[in-house]
């Protein structure tokens, strides 16, 4: 029903092989539960009884997805169908992994009870975090722009919620580039496809792939890591240790290196628009050569993947077309004498909120996919 809305309580019949009655019976218990709802039957000249048509119920069972960025805390809910209910966003500053699993509580318990007074179900709870995540949600393992390292985040995060009177428990954690991923997948056209990448480009670069109707973690949770696959050997150094990383290359604070020539402070995204925009020559030079490296990673990632669909988000789209068109042109020109990839690239539609609202993406996925 997310997939195809308006199919009958007969069309479920026929195409789930299962009698009439019994069809009848789970939708009524799905209707009973806030999932579905009926929908006015078009107009026919038809004689006869029409088809009711069902889709999921946008009035009833809410989803809470949060981000906790580098430098700012997000809250959002959404309905079963991606509609914003509500968002909730705090600046603060790096710390402590308990301090902003702390305040991070305080903004959900926020939107928690601004939904319940509203008469929504909430459905469940997930978040989003700027790095590694093992592949059971429990804990992270490497966010080096906020110094946390290989500790425990879902329980404390649930004892956190308790503490503010939230009681929805376990509380799923996933990577902000994977939770961006699932935001395009289950609420945006991904959801008519089995594949799709997304890219996501701010101070560090990562990636989330959907393959399958699933999440492709890895081993150890860490697919998707493509910031750091390697674009040139003896390139510039990265933060990982190694050389060359296409993080070093596509970045926010790559773009900012080029423009100042020093690696800190790193120009805030909004002033490397507004150069870009503005005609500055050097600016222009270095978003350009950043999205001729982006067309080289959207290639390999092609090459590797063939997904139906590569998402490019995150903040340095605010760059505009100097350096989208420049990526776009360097990937069809790699691919040129070939041609063998159909992989359609589109932009983010849900700009700075798409990693919350992946996560509340989240929950609704795991429950459809249990």
């Amino acid at each position: 029903m997310r997939q195809e809305a308006g199919l009958s309580r007969a069309d479920l019949a026929k195409r789930s092989g299962l009698t009439k009655s019994t069809v009848s019976l789970l939708v009524q218990d799905l209707i009973d539960e806030g999932w579905l709802c009926e929908s006015e039957a078009p107009a026919s000249s038809a004689v006869g009884r029409r088809p009711t048509p069902l889709r999921l119920d946008p009035s009833r069972l809410a989803l809470i997805g949060a981000e906790i960025g580098v430098d700012y805390l997000n809250v959002v809910a959404c309905n079963l169908q991606g509609e914003l209910l509500g968002s909730r966003q705090q600046p603060y500053s790096p710390s402590d992994l308990g301090s902003t699993l702390t305040a991070l509580a305080g903004l959900i318990a926020q939107q928690d009870a601004s939904l319940c007074a509203q008469g929504w179900r909430v459905l469940g709870i997930s978040v989003g975090v700027p790095g590694t995540v093992d592949v059971h949600g429990h804990r992270v393992g490497v966010v080096p722009n906020l110094g946390w390292h290989h500790q425990d985040i879902e329980q404390p995060l649930c004892e956190a919620l308790k503490r503010v009177g939230v009681r929805q428990s376990p509380v799923k954690v996933l990577n902000e580039a994977n939770a961006a991923a699932l935001s395009e997948y289950v609420f945006g056209t991904g959801a008519q496809t089995n594949s799709l990448v997304y890219l996501s480009m701010g101070i560090g670069v990562g990636g989330g792939i959907v393959l399958g109707d699933r999440l492709h973690l890895g081993h150890d949770g860490t697919a998707g890591e493509v910031g750091h696959t390697v674009l040139q050997l003896d390139g510039p150094p990265c933060r990982c240790g190694s050389r060359g990383c296409s993080e070093t290359f596509i970045s926010q604070r790559a773009v900012s290196l080029d423009i100042t020539g020093t690696p800190d402070p790193v120009l805030p995204i909004d002033e490397l628009a507004r150069r870009v925009a503005g005609g500055d020559a050097t600016a222009v030079a270095a978003a350009r050569r950043a999205g001729r490296y982006l067309g080289m990673l959207m290639q390999n990632i092609c090459n590797m993947l063939d997904p139906a669909v590569l998402v490019l988000g995150g903040p340095m789209v605010q760059l505009g077309p100097v350096f989208l068109d420049a990526a776009r042109e360097c990937f069809a020109g790699l691919q040129a004498r070939y041609a063998f990839h159909t992989t359609e690239v589109r932009h983010c539609r849900f700009g700075i909120n798409a990693c919350a609202v992946g996560a509340a993406g989240a929950v609704l996925h795991e429950a459809l996919m249990a």
